[in-house]
């Protein structure tokens, strides 16, 4: 132990910084291998004086001396020991190769709780094929090859398992203090497969895209549900297909100041620019509200492109007219060139088609379309539309076209 002493107050004497790039990376590597290592010595003396019951009188178990003397905490105590038992009483393969520093303990946990579900006889059979996984993938990718064991060798146990991943699946959201909407979801093999193959094939990146890997994945969730909303494939909700309601006043949608923010039926509120993108493309309803908020008169919803102007400009557009963009028109929108509430027709030239998150950019960022005699396209200026000074929207008194 004095020499492990001495060689590890010469590693940290050491100045990393000093090293050249080609020793740093070959002295990384050569220490994680040998923590793999000292990881095999140290559950092997664990695993003596667990055999020995040296704990057993003044701590009552094992783990409870490993969790006091060493402070660890009781999970990671308990897992120390059972696995410290399993490579010295039924895993020898595991056992080398951890102490080669083939693998790690990591990879050894995944390998030792096989051993829970399968017989002696399987766990003998399946864990050479295991060790040879496991010295050339990581310990997620390893746990594929678990499956297929157990699914080999141990299929009721297996398919019992995945009830159970079932039956935990969840989603809970909430809204931030800012307003900013906050989740996670636990979802069970299959399910969360479905939903990432749905999430990357609209997250890839096009050519200039500058947003990060979380932020192409959050916008192609709101895609999926604003496609799935499209389709309407959705069941009826409260008599009405499943639709973002908002109410807002006109002076609002003018960008008039003073005005209101907007207010939406899930408890959303929004600026002035955001509510004229989700009314670019959408069923609009008049409602007239009296001095106390009684509605005094509700008109009847409108689109604001007809099916057939859909239709033509979809002809002209092909799809979606951001620059590198190969959306379909049945994942785009129309977008009002000069919106409706500034004056601006529901016409076919007046009207460009855009994917639902670069509908979102030519909004936030004042991004200009440029008509032309075939597909229009979009200036990637931010700012670049003349009713934008800077990167505050100038309202309906610049109504001059891009």
């Amino acid at each position: 132990m004095g020499n492990l002493r001495s060689a590890v107050d010469e590693l940290l004497g050491c100045d990393p910084a000093a090293l050249p790039d080609v020793v740093l990376e070959e002295e990384i590597a050569e220490l994680r291998r040998q923590i793999d290592r000292c990881e095999a010595a140290y559950l092997l003396r664990l695993a003596a004086l667990d055999r020995r019951g040296i704990a057993l009188a003044e701590h009552g178990s094992t783990a409870s001396w490993v969790r006091t003397t060493l402070r660890l905490s009781p999970a990671t105590a308990h897992r120390d020991v059972h696995l410290a038992r399993d490579l010295v009483d039924a895993l020898p393969l595991t056992r080398w190769a951890l102490a080669d520093g083939e693998i790690s303990a990591t990879h050894a946990q995944l390998i030792a709780s096989v051993r829970r579900v399968l017989t002696p006889e399987g766990m003998a059979a399946a864990e050479a094929h295991l060790v040879e996984v496991a010295r050339q993938v990581t310990p997620v990718e390893l746990h594929g090859a678990l499956t297929h064991v157990k699914n080999a060798y141990a299929p009721a146990r297996l398919h019992a398992e995945e009830q159970n991943d079932y039956a935990n699946r969840r989603l809970h959201t909430t809204p931030g203090i800012h307003g900013n909407g906050i989740g996670t979801w636990q979802l069970h093999p299959v399910g969360h497969e479905t939903v990432m193959t749905a999430i990357h094939a609209l997250s890839r990146p096009i050519a200039g895209d500058d947003r990060t890997p979380a932020q192409r994945r959050a916008d192609a969730l709101i895609s999926i549900a604003e496609i799935a909303m499209r389709s309407g494939e959705l069941p009826i909700t409260g008599g009405v297909k499943p639709h973002a309601s908002v109410l807002v006043s006109w002076e609002t949608l003018e960008q008039r100041v003073p005005a209101p923010a907007a207010d939406y039926a899930l408890g959303a509120t929004s600026g002035s620019e955001w509510v004229r993108r989700l009314l670019c493309d959408a069923e609009i309803s008049r409602i007239v509200t009296g001095p106390a908020g009684e509605i005094l008169d509700a008109g009847r919803a409108v689109r604001t492109f007809s099916a057939a102007q859909t239709r033509a400009i979809v002809a002209r557009d092909r799809r979606c007219i951001w620059p590198g963009c190969d959306r379909p028109p049945g994942w785009c929108e129309g977008h009002h060139i000069i919106h409706w509430a500034d004056g601006g027709p529901s016409a076919v030239d007046n009207g460009a088609l855009l994917c639902g998150r670069h509908h979102d950019r030519v909004h936030v960022y004042g991004h200009a379309i440029i008509p032309g005699p075939g597909p229009y396209r979009v200036n990637l200026r931010p700012g670049s539309d003349p009713r934008w000074k800077g990167s505050r929207w100038q309202g309906p008194d610049h109504r001059s076209g891009p």
